[in-house]
């Protein structure tokens, strides 16, 4: 009998040794050093034409705007430079094609003389404003005293 019960503790022991083993093994260890990938921060070169094609008016002025901008520190970079034409109040607005849009901000205002053949400057876009710009909502429009707008134009964008 003492050989029966040494092999069944042989055999139990060897259970609980294996049963120890295997469930270690299957513990998932916490991984306090988690990478995160970040998309490439993109910058892009902005044009637009402006002109009469955009609000159907008889106008002979035209403008062109350039600029840049970028992802990472969301800053819109611009030289507008136009001619032909007194502009009252020029701004730049967001909403679709057709529509007055709404007011991003005002780049020029004269009190009814050309005072500036080109304009530049520099804003900073909220998330809000980013995207409607990546999206192609952002517009130009010039006013003048007898039109508005008198002429307009697309920011249109590429990736550099």
């Amino acid at each position: 009998m003492k050989v029966r019960e040494s092999s069944l503790y042989k055999v139990f022991g060897a259970v609980l040794i294996l049963m120890a083993v295997l469930s270690s093994s299957c513990k998932k260890e916490a991984s306090t050093g988690e990478t995160k990938i970040n998309p490439p921060v993109k910058s892009y070169i902005i044009t637009a034409r402006i002109d009469k094609k955009g609000t159907n008016t008889n106008a002979e002025g035209t403008g062109i705007l350039k600029g840049t901008y970028d992802e990472g520190t969301k800053q819109l970079i611009y030289t507008l430079n136009f001619e032909k034409i007194a502009p009252t109040i020029i701004t730049l607005r967001s909403g679709i094609k057709g529509s007055v849009g709404e007011l991003v901000k005002e780049i020029y205002k004269s009190n009814g003389q050309i005072s500036e053949l080109e304009i530049t400057g520099r804003l900073t876009l909220n998330p809000l404003q980013e995207r409607n710009l990546l999206k192609g909502l952002w517009f130009v429009a010039m006013n003048t005293v007898s039109d508005s707008p008198d002429i307009s134009g697309v920011l249109t964008f590429k990736q550099k």
